[in-house]
């Protein structure tokens, strides 16, 4: 039995103007009707049959949900970005870095304009759907306090797919967030200087900043009584060298990429328990810390896995620093001696434990030392130590033109040094090694950056076809771009760079001091008003004022920043605390339906308060769907 006209009107009609439906309920939809329509019912059946037009009509709503679908902005998350979650085991979590959540603001509002992208830990797919970008950066609640107060953060944990634990650093954290190196005007120059945007922005940018993200005793007091701030002159090198040796420096991105061993904070110490830093107190690095090659030989013991027996240090000149034999915990099963170079003789009187070696090296390296060798991590895990400034001639060497390519040092011995290594039938020579990539190191620095580096030449070559120029330019070179440009515009921030693309931005706070804030945003701060319509700086009396403010004016601004620092008394108490929790959960939801349809959220509980020194942060992240 068919339908009469008006009831099948009237199911179609709903249908297509329901509220929206699952993309499941969709399909489900359309293939039970699809059925109704292709089928004879059988004359005590009560489903009637669909005709055609109402098919039709069915249909064509369904194909608008899916381009709707379709059409939807969507962060989805590489194995780096999946390790950082925390829902991840905190044993086997390992947190982004603030430059990753930076990479993602950056190309959300200049995209393919922008230095750098997301890639590292995660894909934007239909980024140019997306609408605007908000971010909430809370100061006061760390990724401790998400755990703990999990079951308050209930509306975050249905808006967001994505929490992740960030590193985030103590101080400077405006600076961190908006500083971007490459204005528009050099962009060429830098290219041709670096080989690619992200190489000119890693090596711009102040990576003693993130380091102390990490390494927290970075620039303390001295027990001489400095606080190691020391100032350099970079064009002010040692002899020799052609370039300052901090840019060969590995980045803290690329140390958590070849499993360096690290100061991980929060639920994360035990990741690396038992591990030790190699001083309590480091100096920042500058083009004059000393260089120190290291490498370390293993024995297989009697728990299946290799252990320390050897430690070779030498210093810049070739003397011996440190040479020792080692006593490892548990029983030797194979001496490895092909590899290791050690034998039962050499062991038998060696008494020098793991511990011994750890406290030896921690009265002898300098504050600043840079530690060079092959495949460092290794060395360093067979150690259990952690260091900050270290350089890896693994990475800096790439002889195929393939990025991620490493050759073995006995290769480039060769193909640099001229000189054959490993080469003795008792197996390798630590001396050998740690002299090898030493001798590497220097050899670089009396060349130039791009020595060694194939791929990085092919970059430099390609560019120079593209561009005029070559190097970084000179302040007069600079005056010749453009009367209003500056020395200092060779960094820029994420909001300078969306101003020359007329992309609108309105930065809130709540906080005292605006010190940092007047470094990028001073135009606007003293206007206290839109400056050339394109920036707009708010100062709010107090939080709510600030996420208020943020959730009325959000759709005005292709990229919004609202910065609270909550003050210390409304998180001193555990019951102060769960009801800031629940407030700023609430801000949350109300923030999340104030933006548009194809807008992005991004909250950061930035970390603890003020005063500490290394902070472990929350991001969460969510586009908002029709």
């Amino acid at each position: 039995m068919h339908l009469n006209e008006r009831d099948r009107a009237s199911r179609a009609s709903a249908a297509a103007t329901a509220a929206p439906l699952s993309p499941i309920d969709v399909v489900s939809s359309v293939s039970e009707l699809a059925q109704e329509g292709s089928q004879e019912q059988e004359p005590d059946q009560k489903k009637p049959k669909l005709e055609d037009v109402d098919y039709r009509t069915l249909k064509a709503a369904v194909n608008q949900k899916r381009d709707r679908m379709r059409n939807i902005p969507k962060l989805r998350l590489k194995e780096v970005g999946e390790e950082a979650l925390m829902k991840t085991k905190p044993e086997e979590r390992v947190p982004l870095l603030l430059d990753d959540i930076q990479a993602l603001l950056m190309y959300t509002l200049l995209r393919t304009d922008s230095p750098t992208n997301p890639s590292r830990w995660a894909a934007l797919e239909k980024s140019a759907k997306l609408t605007h970008t908000t971010v909430l950066l809370i100061e006061g609640l760390t990724s401790d306090d998400f755990t703990e107060y999990e079951a308050d953060f209930k509306e975050c944990k249905q808006i967001f797919h994505h929490i992740l634990q960030v590193v985030t650093p103590s101080d400077r954290l405006v600076d961190e967030l908006a500083c971007i190196p490459l204005s528009d005007s050099h962009k060429d120059i830098l290219l041709a200087e670096y080989g690619s945007l992200e190489a000119a922005m890693l090596a711009c940018k102040d990576n003693l900043l993130i380091r102390k993200s990490i390494f927290n005793n970075i620039g303390l007091e001295l027990p001489d009584g400095t606080n190691g701030e020391n100032e350099y002159d970079e064009a002010d090198l040692p002899p020799g060298d052609k370039f300052p040796r901090t840019q060969l420096l590995l980045s803290p991105i690329q140390m958590i990429n070849e499993d360096y061993p690290l100061p991980l904070t929060g639920s994360l110490k035990h990741r690396y328990s038992g591990y030790v830093t190699t001083n309590d107190h480091y100096a920042p690095v500058s083009p004059k810390s000393p260089m120190f090659g290291l490498d370390c030989e293993m024995c297989k013991t009697s728990i299946g896995a290799s252990e320390l027996t050897r430690v070779s240090i030498i210093d810049e000149e070739g003397n011996e620093f440190y040479e020792t034999l080692v006593r490892p915990e548990n029983k030797i099963v194979d001496y490895l001696t092909q590899f290791s170079g050690i034998t039962a003789e050499m062991m038998r009187n060696v008494s020098k434990t793991l511990k011994d070696v750890q406290q030896d090296l921690r009265n002898k390296l300098p504050p600043d030392a840079i530690l060079v060798g092959q495949s460092l991590n290794f060395d360093l895990n067979a150690l259990k130590m952690m260091h900050p400034y270290v350089i890896d001639t693994s990475i800096l060497f790439n002889v195929t033109g393939t990025p991620g390519t490493k050759s073995k040092l006995k290769i480039l011995s060769q193909k640099f040094l001229k000189r054959d290594i490993q080469c003795s039938s008792g197996g390798h020579n630590s001396i050998e090694d740690c002299t090898a990539s030493l001798e590497l190191v220097k050899l670089k620095l009396s060349k130039n950056i791009y020595f060694g580096d194939q791929w990085l030449q092919d970059r430099r070559n390609y560019h120079k076809r593209v561009s005029s120029k070559v190097g970084i330019a000179t302040p007069e070179e600079i005056q010749r771009l453009g009367e209003n440009c500056t020395t200092t515009e060779i960094t820029a921030t994420l909001f300078g760079h969306a101003r020359k693309k007329n992309k609108k931005s309105e930065i809130v706070t709540n906080a005292n001091n605006l010190d940092n804030f007047a470094k990028y945003f001073g135009e606007a701060i003293q206007s206290n008003a839109t400056a050339k319509n394109l920036l707009s700086f708010q100062k709010k009396d107090d939080d709510v004022m600030a996420v208020e403010h943020t959730m009325t004016k959000c759709l005005n601004y292709d990229f919004n920043l609202c910065c609270v620092q909550l003050q210390p008394e409304e998180v001193a108490t555990v019951e102060a605390k769960r009801d800031k929790i629940q407030q700023v959960d609430g801000w949350i939801r109300k923030l999340f339906g104030s933006i548009s349809v194809n807008g992005l959220l991004v909250v950061l509980l930035a970390g603890g308060e003020v005063n500490e020194r290394s902070r472990m942060g929350v991001a969460m992240i969510q586009t908002r769907k029709g």
